[in-house]
C-alpha cells in the first residue's frame, strides 16, 4: 500500500487548501490511482471491513460526495458474497425522503464510503442523518484516512495519510 501511495503524495511548503475546512503541506492525488491500484485497495479494505463488522454483513454503501474514484463501487463488488450481485450503492445526495431512498435504507446495516476523510465533519453528518433513518452504521471506509482519531464506528482506510489542520471558522 505505502508504494501505491507514495506514487499519488504530493509534498507543498507552503499549506494548501484540502477541504472546505482544513489545510496540508500533504495531498494526496487519488484521481492518478490506476484501475489496478484501486482494485488493489479495494481487496485490502474489503478484507478489513469483514473483519472489523463480523459477524454482520453491509447489505447498502452510502456514497459519500466528493469522490473521483468509484472506491464505492469497488467496494460493493469486493464485498458481495461470491456468486451475488454487488451490494447496493446509495450516492449520499440520493438520500431524500421525497425519493422513497430514504425509506429503503430502515433497519439495513450499511457502511460510509469516501475517496479520503479528513476532518470527518461529512462522516459524522452523513452518520447522524442515516441512523436517524433507523440505519445501523457498522463502519466508515476510505481510501485514505486523514482523520484525527476515533469517530462513532471504526474507520477501515487503505492508507493512514498525513493529518490535516483544522482553519478557524470566519463569522
Amino acid at each position: 500500500m505505502r508504494e501505491i501511495f507514495e506514487r499519488i503524495t504530493e509534498h507543498f511548503k507552503v499549506p494548501i487548501r484540502v477541504g472546505s475546512r482544513c489545510e496540508a503541506n500533504i495531498f494526496y492525488r487519488v484521481d492518478q490511482l490506476s484501475p489496478e491500484d484501486l482494485k488493489t485497495c479495494g481487496d485490502y479494505v474489503a478484507e478489513r471491513v469483514l473483519k472489523v463488522i463480523e459477524p454482520n454483513l453491509p447489505e447498502i454503501i452510502i456514497n459519500l460526495p466528493g469522490g473521483y474514484t468509484g472506491f464505492a463501487e469497488i467496494l460493493a463488488q469486493e464485498l458481495a458474497l461470491p456468486g451475488e450481485e454487488p451490494i447496493e450503492v446509495i450516492p449520499y445526495a440520493k438520500l431524500d425522503p421525497q425519493n422513497g431512498k430514504s425509506s429503503s435504507i430502515r433497519g439495513k446495516n450499511l457502511i460510509l464510503v469516501s475517496d479520503v476523510i479528513t476532518t470527518a465533519r461529512s462522516c459524522l453528518e452523513a452518520h447522524t442523518r442515516v441512523t436517524m433513518l433507523n440505519a445501523r452504521v457498522l463502519c466508515w471506509a476510505s481510501l485514505i484516512d486523514r482523520t484525527f482519531g476515533p469517530g462513532p464506528v471504526p474507520v477501515v482506510a487503505s492508507f493512514t495519510g498525513d493529518p490535516v489542520r483544522l482553519l478557524e471558522d470566519v463569522i
